[in-house]
């Protein structure tokens, strides 16, 4: 949320009043300040601190005894308090109302809060909160309503308010006190301010005087005051002081363990500036020293248990609130060059984060930069923390690393080699089956990437066992074939018309893959073709076949005979045919069979059977019948032959039918037809001849 610093004259005091909704921020840039060498202080080192939960800015502190620093009121709504070795803050309590800008003391177990403005208006209320829950006293209000005051306590327990707004938005000079802890505590008028101020900081020094540190003087020019006023507690009387290098307002001090007074950030020149203004109370002089990570104005500073400044809150260069906390080394320790105390890993996973640290001691603490090493890694310039993730192939092997500690004392260096191994293959992608035999498949996939290193490939065979029956399955592999390192693999002396999955894996240096699996089939055997029968009778058929066409060599045939061409029947089988004819003997006559032929290959692989269009039925013996039923041709004898059914039949003929050896076939009628003419061309060739038909 955007706030002001009073940083231009343009506006009435009524209008500067701080609101989170309507202040008014000139500032665009950071200040520059050039001041001679010979003003800068010793370098003060900044951190981050714990970040509060939301943005503020106007917030008041105190010091809890015993417990931590408290943050109080601003443009939030509550009491925050951090504790000097805890990394989060804790909620003390809710104020239920906008304080922005007040003064604020820590009495007799209660925080004691006045004035500040509600967004609106100042106010002259004040407000007490218990930290242990007690319930708080009442307080009186302040004679004037006042924001934007400066505000301290002095060691006798009395609560001071400096100048400030009005409740019109006028600059005021008047200064009150105020003890909490007195049984009829009341506000009273103390030695004015020289001239009326605001939005300025106040500091205590432990001892009798209070200072206070810039601010605006008049609420038209929106100048700064470089001037700085010492109030002596018990002389009830102003002085004045060495003014600092850089007029600022809306700036935060706090008294040091080392005596000296810190004053940082503000405005200067109506723009936000991260400058670090250091007082010595003792010398009376200023110096300067490390500027704050960035330009804040309205935050506000103290000293933690630990001997640490913190800045907390503000308002940046943008206008906008933060919740930064930035916190310096510890003050009253001994400056020490860093020197290591912890390493990081040596050792890193191809695209896996790589999370280490590397911690140097010294004071103040080192910040970290590095100097050297791979593509994309970072080291946390406060904690030293480290992350990268490696990739690509030179983030590969062995990985040099350099990184530097340093603070204002000196520098170290720590040079180390990450190793990161080869990843583990992914699983093969785009697995396909390129080529298939009646014995063998040939599988192919894309490569691993060359990240993975060399790579062997190997195919296994995945097996399911449920043992006993309806319990959960085992399932483990076996391999087949050899492993390659080509991205294609043939896998031979399979069965012909095989269906079975197969599972590639690739291996390398950096372990295995997981499965790929894919389903193929091998060719079935080609089969005989054109089965047909050449010659059948009562008790015999003869058949023949075409060879299969390619494949591997065959070894043998086998004819099947179904009873009625039924499947169910045991039916009659005759193996071992080394011919593409077979005629086969000592059938049942009138029996009706379905003939089939199959190849066994030499790979012992047997095909399908080529099977007879129907069903072939043996013939019953009957005589056969002659008929002459056309002309003669001129010296040739013609007749018709009518068989019982359709089966072989042989045409005999003799010239002395008593003579039973002299008979001869002189024409077979293959088994098509029951019924066929015949034609005897050489009857003429004898006076006279004799014919007869014989059906096997």
């Amino acid at each position: 949320m955007a706030k002001s610093a009073y940083s231009s004259g343009f506006a009435t005091p009524k209008e500067r009043d701080v609101m989170k909704t309507n202040r008014v921020f000139f500032a665009t840039a950071t200040a520059c300040v050039f001041i001679g060498a010979h003003l800068f202080a010793a370098p003060v080192a900044w951190f981050p601190g714990p970040a509060l939960d939301e943005t503020l800015s106007g917030a008041a502190t105190a010091l809890a005894p015993d417990t931590g620093n408290l943050l109080i009121a601003g443009d939030g709504y509550d009491i925050l308090e951090l504790v000097s070795t805890n990394a989060y803050w804790n909620f003390r309590s809710s104020l239920y109302k906008v304080a922005i800008a007040p003064g604020a003391e820590v009495s007799d177990g209660n925080v004691v809060i006045y004035g500040g403005s509600d967004g609106t208006t100042s106010q002259s209320a004040v407000v007490a909160y218990s930290l242990s829950g007690d319930t708080p006293p009442a307080m009186p209000s302040m004679n004037v309503a006042r924001s934007y005051l400066g505000y301290a306590p002095d060691r006798n327990g009395n609560a001071y308010a400096f100048g400030g707004l009005d409740a019109n938005g006028g600059a005021l000079a008047s200064v009150e006190r105020f003890n909490p802890a007195n049984a009829h505590p009341a506000w009273s008028y103390v030695a004015s301010l020289p001239a009326a101020r605001f939005d300025f900081p106040a500091v205590f020094n432990r001892t009798n005087y209070i200072y206070l540190f810039g601010g605006f003087t008049d609420t038209v020019s929106g100048l700064e005051s470089a001037s700085v006023l010492r109030y002596s507690v018990s002389g009830n009387s102003w002085s004045n002081m060495a003014s600092m290098p850089v007029p600022v307002a809306g700036s935060a001090a706090t008294q040091g363990p080392d005596g000296k007074i810190y004053v940082a950030g503000g405005t200067s020149g109506g723009v936000a500036t991260d400058v670090v203004q250091v007082y010595d109370p003792v010398a009376n002089a200023w110096m300067l020293s490390t500027p704050l990570p960035e330009a804040l104005s309205a935050a506000a500073m103290g000293m933690d248990s630990l001997g640490r400044l913190i800045v907390m809150g503000g308002v940046n260069i943008n206008g906008n609130d933060v919740s930064d906390v930035w916190r310096s080394q510890i003050l009253n320790a001994p400056d020490r060059a860093p020197v290591f105390a912890q390493y990081p890993g040596t050792n890193a996973t191809y695209l896996a984060p790589y999370v280490s640290s590397i911690n140097a001691t010294g004071s103040p603490p080192a910040t970290y930069a590095l100097v050297s090493g791979p593509a994309g890694m970072q080291i946390d310039y406060y904690s030293g923390l480290i992350t990268w993730t490696p990739q690509g192939l030179d983030q590969i092997g062995a990985i040099p690393v350099n990184i530097q500690a340093a603070n204002y004392l000196g520098a170290t260096n720590w040079t180390y080699t990450i190793n990161i191994p080869n990843p583990p293959p992914t699983i093969v992608s785009n697995l396909t089956v390129v080529g298939v035999t009646e014995d063998s498949v040939m599988l192919a996939w894309d490569p691993e990437g060359p990240e993975v290193g060399p790579v062997t490939y190997s195919v296994y065979l995945r097996h399911v066992l449920h043992d006993p029956k309806g319990s959960g399955a085992t399932i483990w592999y076996t391999q087949i074939g050899s492993s390659t390192a080509d991205t294609t693999i043939t896998i031979s002396d399979l069965a012909a018309g095989l269906t079975q999955s197969y599972y590639v894996v690739a291996t390398g240096a950096g372990g295995k893959s997981g499965y790929a699996g894919i389903a193929a089939a091998t060719l079935p055997a080609p089969i005989p073709t054109n089965l047909r029968v050449t010659a059948l009778t009562s008790t015999t058929i003869a058949l023949v076949w075409d060879a299969p066409v390619g494949g591997i060599p065959v070894a043998s045939y086998e004819v099947l005979g179904w009873f009625d061409g039924i499947a169910a029947q045991y039916p009659l089988a005759y193996p071992n045919i080394s011919g593409t004819t077979v005629t086969l003997t000592g059938l049942a006559p009138g029996r009706a069979m379905l003939w089939g032929v199959s190849v066994r290959d030499t790979a012992g692989n047997v095909s399908s059977y080529d099977y007879l269009p129907s069903l072939v039925i043996n013939p019953l013996p009957k005589p056969t019948a002659l008929a002459v039923n056309v002309p003669p041709a001129a010296g040739a004898f013609q007749f018709t032959v009518q068989a019982s059914g359709i089966q072989t039949s042989m045409i005999q003929a003799t010239i002395n039918p008593a003579d039973s050896a002299s008979w001869i076939t002189i024409a077979t009628n293959p088994p098509t037809s029951s019924t066929f003419n015949f034609t005897d061309k050489d009857a003429s060739l004898f006076p006279q001849r004799f014919y007869r038909v014989v059906s096997p």
